[in-house]
């Protein structure tokens, strides 16, 4: 069943008095009631991604609420223009960002709104019957929000979550429930829906251990393990626990080594399907042995430990997965010394089914990354430097295992190399890039393209960097990314003179995350300029490229 695109009233922050500019948040608007067709695709998904990036930026609020809304109803007139599943995904999860706050004004209207757009993604009327009630669950206990007007209609940023006359946000919700009451899924669903909610709490919404802002869970379905993957190695390993949605909560718990039993840590996912029968995987290393198996609660994930062993647990979104770093040294310790470069890992990007970016002429960045490293790696190796690849030829590499080898080869500097991308052919450039929270538009959109994931999952990452901070990698980091900028440019303007210095940004790229040493993200150019694709396709420009790698290295080890 699909009901109409959103829920009436005009839609959009109001955003006199606040002394920004308004130029973007205005175009949102004036796209939305314009009439098809739409501008062209990119520049539609660039209005969206600013307006997300200031709902990121505002935090909480009403007006946090209403720009998700805002960037939702963009992505989810796209999808309805276009039928792009992509688009159908990202708009509702920023109807569930902007819901996530269940008593600001407007968000009872952003979760009915996603629950009408979920529903019309499935095509299927039990489904927006599953996904209205978990909506009405969540609201119906919520406080009114302050100042909201009991008859304010969804748009407005006036909808109270209380009440059920018909002007109401409840309201509406109950009458499309009564419409669709021949839909009602069995009972078993809908207490299914139930337990989750309580499990959340009476809002919906609940912490995770170790670097989390809250979550929203799914409605209707309970989170299940759906695999584990595992990187072994003598000084460190990486656990990741694949689930088929978010989890509500996770919490860590450690036992020590006794007489019968190793060390272990206990990853206690509540109120998530262990998802079959209990598995019991040995490993060789420092973890021994990695089990799974339901508990009273939930499911439960163990690692055995040989020795003694340092952990760090943090969850990635889209898709959800839990990731366990163990290591025999504390987090932040160089064992081969603080400015030591003595063993490099190259991460060529993307490759695979994964192309990267593709140019205008169709460069492929995977292409050019390997490429890259190939050159690089030869010359790094005559200096007596000790060199490894992620990727040695065109095969996928997942994120997870990248920054899982690199800590498995003990690398003291991780050097993931890549061709940057941006929505209009204009932009040219070489840049470096430092993992760190950013308030940089462009940067965010430059780690959610890498990290394959919207704009709000990577901003996700700034609280897990919050609780990892490791001051000095950040500052070897930095150096680096230092030191790479300089020596490229040098390496290349010779050749090339009207090479853009793009300069050093942070941003939040799931590669470096859990690396064990410093590293950077190389943007090499831009390949989707023409004149930087076509340089990206020639061999003098990529050796040139190589070369400023080397000569980084080179440079960080002998401490300048």
């Amino acid at each position: 069943m699909v009901f109409a695109a959103g829920c009436g009233g005009k839609d959009g922050p109001a955003d006199a008095g606040t002394g920004e500019d308004t130029s973007e948040i205005a175009r949102a608007q004036a796209m939305l009631t314009a009439p098809d067709p739409l501008p062209a695709r990119p520049e539609v998904l660039s209005l969206a991604q600013a307006v997300e990036a200031r709902a990121v930026r505002e935090g909480a609020g009403a007006r946090a609420v209403e720009l998700h809304r805002l960037a939702a109803r963009l992505l989810e007139r796209m999808w309805r223009t276009e039928g792009r599943e992509q688009d159908s995904k990202e708009a509702i999860d920023l109807y569930r960002a902007a819901a996530r706050e269940v008593g600001a004004p407007g968000a009872c209207d952003a979760g009915l709104a996603g629950a009408i757009l979920t529903g019309d993604v499935a095509r299927d009327a039990g489904t927006s019957y599953a996904e209205l009630y978990r909506v009405q669950r969540r609201f119906a206990a919520a406080p009114a929000a302050k100042g909201a007007d009991a008859g304010g209609g969804a748009g407005t940023g006036t909808g109270t979550a209380t009440g059920t006359g018909s002007g109401t946000c409840l309201g509406r919700i109950e009458a499309l429930l009564t419409s669709l009451q021949a839909f009602r899924p069995p009972a078993r669903v809908l207490e299914a829906i139930d337990e989750g909610l309580a499990g959340e709490g009476a809002l919906g919404v609940a912490g995770s251990l170790d670097g989390g802002r809250p979550t929203v869970r799914v409605a209707g379905t309970t989170p299940q393990i759906v695999r584990l993957e595992q990187w072994p190695g003598n000084e460190s390993a990486r656990v990741v626990v694949h689930l088929d949605r978010p989890a509500a909560h996770f919490r860590v718990v450690d036992e020590v080594a006794a007489a019968g039993h190793a060390a272990r840590t206990f990853l206690e996912l509540d109120g998530v399907d262990a998802g079959g029968p209990p598995r019991d995987a040995p490993m060789a290393g420092i973890v021994t042995r990695v089990r799974t198996e339901a508990t009273s609660t939930g499911a439960r994930v163990s690692l055995d430990f040989a020795g003694r062993a340092y952990r760090r647990v943090f969850h990635l979104l889209e898709p959800y997965r839990v990731v366990i770093d163990v290591a025999r040294n504390p987090p932040g310790s160089s064992p081969n010394g603080a400015r030591s470069a003595s063993r490099v890992i190259l991460d060529p990007g993307h490759g695979g089914s994964d192309p990267g970016a593709i140019g205008p002429t169709g460069a492929r960045e995977k292409d050019v990354t390997l490429d890259i490293a190939h050159r690089a790696a030869p010359t790094l190796a005559k200096l007596g430097i000790q060199v490894a690849l992620t990727r040695d030829d065109d095969r996928f590499v997942s994120l997870e295992e990248r920054t899982a080898r690199a800590n498995a080869f003990n690398a003291d500097l991780f050097i993931s190399i890549h061709c940057n991308a941006a929505e209009g052919r204009g932009r040219h450039g070489i840049e470096t890039y430092v993992l760190d929270t950013t308030r940089d538009d462009l940067a965010a959109r430059v780690a959610s393209r890498e990290n394959a994931t919207s704009q709000a999952a990577t901003a996700e990452l700034g609280s897990i960097l919050a609780n990892m901070r490791m001051a000095d990698q950040a500052s070897r980091s930095t150096k680096l990314a230092e030191l790479l900028q300089r020596a490229t440019m040098s390496s290349v303007r010779p050749k090339f003179p009207d090479a853009v210095d793009g300069g050093i940004h942070t941003a939040g790229f799931y590669v470096l995350v859990g690396a064990r040493m410093p590293g950077v993200l190389f943007e090499t150019s831009y390949i989707s300029n023409p004149l930087e694709e076509e340089r990206l396709t020639s061999g003098e420009y990529k050796a040139r490229l190589a070369d400023g790698i080397v000569n980084a290295v080179r440079a960080y080890r002998e401490g300048r």
